[in-house]
């Protein structure tokens, strides 16, 4: 599977506006820290692209990093009033970069990478701890018309979706159109998989009917011939029960080909119930006797 993150965050554009939207949905997962500091933890790729971007366009705000932890330090008023979500003014690519970063921030994409196995299914969700930026992420997407559904996790807020084609649309909104294209690929080879195993399971299931229908059969022609002979039989129901004892694995449909389609399935079938019915009436009589 891609990096859908990776993918989505090379498409960030670098102009102030969307660096600004950017930088407010990373910091929308930021912890205060002591002297007004703020701790952010995320992937480093994300780590990586916030310092430039505090760089370029703040260079006054102290910069602290080690593993996938920034720590922001200094007088950070002008960084929290231009980039907070609340206060800019966005326009539609504005609000889609805010949308990238939601993702990159909250996001998860959940999928079954093994073929070979059952799919446990798709699931692209946004995790927060609090409301306020679960309602910012709802508002956002439905700007896009994606509406997702809201659940509560233990302590933690879930925005979600199970629906692969709302998944794949929003990935492909988002930037990550190789993700999407993956995650159809895989559902079209489970879908052809699950194709096959339901032919195989009909297939086995006809078969088993054919073996019973079958055995059945041979089981009356078998004790009417012993009792009487062959000759019991008329004419009509004489060269089918000859072909079913020569072949007692087949179809009825492939008893009619080797009969030279000479006589219907339905009319092999009426010939065969009705050698049923002969023997079941002659273990009545001799019940009776």
């Amino acid at each position: 599977m891609q990096d859908c993150k990776l993918n989505i965050l090379s498409t960030i554009p670098d102009n102030q506006s969307c660096s600004q939207a950017f930088v407010g949905a990373v910091l929308l997962t930021s912890d205060l820290g002591e002297h007004n500091s703020k701790l952010i933890q995320a992937e480093d790729k994300i780590i990586a692209k916030f310092k430039k971007i505090i760089s370029r366009f703040y260079p006054f705000v102290v910069i602290n990093s080690w593993d996938n932890f920034l720590l922001l330090s200094g007088d950070l008023s002008e960084l929290e009033q231009d980039c907070s979500v609340t206060e800019l003014s966005f326009n539609t690519l504005d609000k889609l970069t805010l949308l990238k970063g939601l993702f990159l921030m909250f996001g998860k994409l959940y999928y079954n990478q093994d073929n070979t196995k059952n799919s446990v299914g798709y699931s692209l969700e946004f995790v927060f701890r609090d409301d306020y930026v679960a309602n910012i992420t709802i508002l956002t997407l439905k700007e896009f018309g994606f509406n997702l559904r809201k659940t509560k996790r233990r302590n933690l807020i879930v925005v979600y979706t199970k629906n692969s084609n709302i998944i794949c649309d929003l990935l492909v909104r988002l930037g990550s159109s190789a993700t999407a294209l993956e995650i159809q690929n895989n559902l079209a080879i489970r879908e052809i998989r699950n194709n096959t195993n339901r032919q195989n399971n009909c297939f086995e299931s006809n078969l088993e009917k054919t073996i019973s229908a079958s055995t059945e059969q041979l089981q009356a022609i078998n004790y009417i011939i012993d009792r009487f002979s062959i000759d019991y039989f008329d004419e009509n129901l004489k060269e089918v029960a000859l072909a079913r004892i020569a072949n007692p694995d087949v179809s009825l449909n492939e008893l009619r080909m080797l009969l030279n389609n000479s006589i219907s399935r339905a009319g092999i079938k009426y010939r065969l119930d009705k050698i049923i019915q002969m023997y079941k009436d002659i273990e009545k009589d001799n019940q009776g006797e």
